[in-house]
């Protein structure tokens, strides 16, 4: 009966490191400039001696690193597997995006988050004479396009307040400026299941975005395209991209052995 209580102990103690270790991680993440263990003490409300312990054991397996007066980092080794878990859903998203640019005949984009940045990881370029061409691996501000909100839909609106802060740097004269206006926004995307933004990361451009959540993480698909097309389009795209997002969570799903 000891035994099993030790067992048991053992097992619960483990539980509770593991989870520690990803409330650092996911502090680290946020915050990509490096934060002294004090900090991050504050942010996960550990000692700092708790804290000081986890981070050494995630620094001898390379998840974090120490710079000095540069703080606490993610490390290479978690960057590793970060970029091995992009490929792979870069493997399985590709055919369902090459179905939406079919459908739509628009440029499709697969995204992700980035702290107050969202990434393009993937695209497939439309086959017609105008049409958008992203760059892969351009970062943009996660709260002016709609791939960006999409993902942020997804979190509560403390968190996005603490992501984004108040200041709201435009990239366009209609980037949203506002965090109020940009939760209210963000509210219709939690309703819709869709996200929209005509102009506000680039002068003339579109684009319509839904957040994919899977077991290998939050990601965007977006479809881009002239904003001159976009009002006659809006409820053909809506209807193929959340066909592809439904597809594609289930196809993603087996790998969990959801299916």
């Amino acid at each position: 009966m000891n035994t099993d209580n030790s067992a048991e102990e053992e097992r619960s103690g483990g539980i509770q490191v593991i989870s520690r270790a990803a409330a650092i991680l996911n502090t680290l993440g946020r915050h990509p400039e490096g934060l002294s263990l004090g900090a991050i003490a504050n942010e996960v409300q550990l000692p700092r001696s708790t804290v000081q312990r986890i981070v050494a054991a995630l620094a001898e397996e390379g998840f974090v690193r120490a710079e000095g007066a540069g703080g606490v980092r993610l490390g290479p080794m978690l960057l590793r597997l970060v970029s091995t878990i992009h490929s792979d859903v870069i493997a399985i998203a590709s055919p369902y995006l090459q179905q939406l640019c079919n459908e739509t005949e628009e440029t499709v984009a697969l995204g992700r988050a980035s702290g107050r940045q969202i990434s393009n990881i993937h695209h497939i370029v439309a086959e017609r004479e105008l049409r958008v061409v992203p760059k892969l691996g351009l970062n943009l501000p996660i709260y002016s396009t709609s791939a960006g909100r999409a993902l942020l839909s997804l979190q509560t609106d403390s968190e996005i307040r603490h992501l984004v802060g108040d200041t709201l740097e435009p990239a366009t004269e209609n980037t949203v400026k506002d965090i109020n206006v940009l939760l209210v926004k963000i509210a219709q995307v939690r309703q819709d299941g869709i996200s929209i933004e005509s102009g506000e990361t680039v002068l003339g451009i579109s684009s319509m975005a839904a957040a994919v959540d899977t077991i290998l993480g939050h990601y965007s698909i977006s479809v881009l395209m002239p904003t001159e097309r976009r009002a006659a389009k809006q409820q053909a795209v809506t209807e193929a991209i959340l066909r592809c997002k439904e597809s594609l969570s289930g196809e993603i799903g087996k790998l969990g052995g959801g299916h």
